[in-house]
């Protein structure tokens, strides 16, 4: 175990908790919003993972997180880490730490791997009313239109600009956006076209809503000797069964190929078919969101925020980097949205 230099006080006080010593905190990768460490006291681990503070208009993340733990060790055990404490003073978790291997990015997942993911979000959506008794919080960006995940698509394109990013790069990057902001021009009117003549209905009810992972796929699993574990929800509580079916093939780490869209089985038979006309008119508009979180780094103060975090790629390397990502995603999602089997 490498020590961390330095780590941050609520790190050092659940070390001592622990029983463990805080000079020998690790580091471990985590996202751009938090601070994960793993601690040990010689014969076992934890992970404590550090949350931002809540920011005006936001979802608690920790409190997300908290709340989903604590049902899906409830109600699918084994499928996700056990919460060991929540210190809300010090906003943070400690969780049990997992044993395993990450999947490789690039690498598609095998068919028992997807078999599992399928079996966890049909056990954490089998007791609707049991779930509410738990998940309280919607779940990050869970919009219940497709006018607002198109909303969300545009913010996020106007956000970007090409003036704080090097002249090497600036023609690939205008290109792309020009690309991406062309294809939310056509999707957008196709989807309001669809929704004015009622052939798909632009808002879904609380009640047909799941309780979702959110960001759900293998980029957040971790392979054990005994199985499947998935990690990481802070972004978690109730969204469209859509949206959580689409992320699965979408998201661009570690693509789910080959298996068309296999969260579709996870929802009960009478609900499936809604839900795949819905992922009909969702999947090119989700695509697009996920391009523009690939070209993030093109909004200058969030490049500046993942350049704290990320210090050891330069402000170049890391765009590049990114445009780069972008543009095989383009190329590997053409045909997705056309290849969600039917039911």
């Amino acid at each position: 175990m490498k020590p961390t230099k330095d780590p941050p006080l609520f790190a050092v006080h659940w070390a001592e908790e622990l029983g463990a010593d805080p000079n020998c905190l690790e580091r471990l990768q985590g996202g751009i919003n938090n601070q994960v460490f793993r601690s040990s006291d010689g014969a076992q681990n934890w992970v404590i993972k550090g949350y931002s503070p809540v920011k005006p208009g936001q979802p608690d993340r920790m409190l997300a997180e908290q709340q989903f733990l604590v049902f899906a060790n409830q109600i699918a055990p084994g499928f996700t880490p056990s919460l060991v404490c929540a210190d809300h003073d010090r906003r943070c978790v400690v969780l049990e730490y997992v044993h395993g291997v990450t999947f490789g990015e690039d690498v598609p997942p095998s068919a028992e791997a997807v078999s599992e993911a399928v079996r966890f979000i049909n056990l954490l959506n089998r007791d609707p009313q049991q779930a509410r008794e738990y998940i309280q919080l919607d779940a990050a960006e869970g919009f219940q239109s497709l006018s607002q995940h198109i909303a969300n698509v545009q913010s996020r394109l106007d956000a970007m600009s090409l003036q704080h990013i090097s002249t090497e790069v600036k023609p690939l990057a205008e290109v792309l956006l020009q690309q991406v902001s062309t294809e939310l021009c056509q999707v957008a009117r196709q989807t309001h076209r669809a929704i004015e003549q009622g052939v798909i209905s632009d808002s879904i009810s609380l009640d047909e809503r799941c309780v979702s992972p959110s960001d759900f796929g293998f980029h957040n699993a971790i392979s054990t000797a005994e199985g499947i574990r998935f990690i990481d929800f802070e972004f978690a509580g109730w969204d469209d069964p859509a949206k959580t079916t689409l992320d699965f093939i979408l998201q661009p780490r570690v693509p789910v190929v080959g298996f068309g869209s296999p969260l579709l089985s996870a929802w009960q038979q009478e609900e499936r078919p809604s839900i795949q006309s819905r992922c009909q008119y969702l999947a090119p508009i989700l695509r697009l969101k996920w391009l523009c979180i690939l070209l993030s780094v093109l909004n200058p103060s969030r490049l500046q925020h993942i350049l704290d975090v990320i210090s050891i790629e330069t402000r170049s390397q890391l765009v590049l980097t990114r445009i780069k990502s972008a543009e095989i995603y383009l190329a590997r999602t053409q045909s997705v949205c056309s290849s969600i089997d039917p039911i």
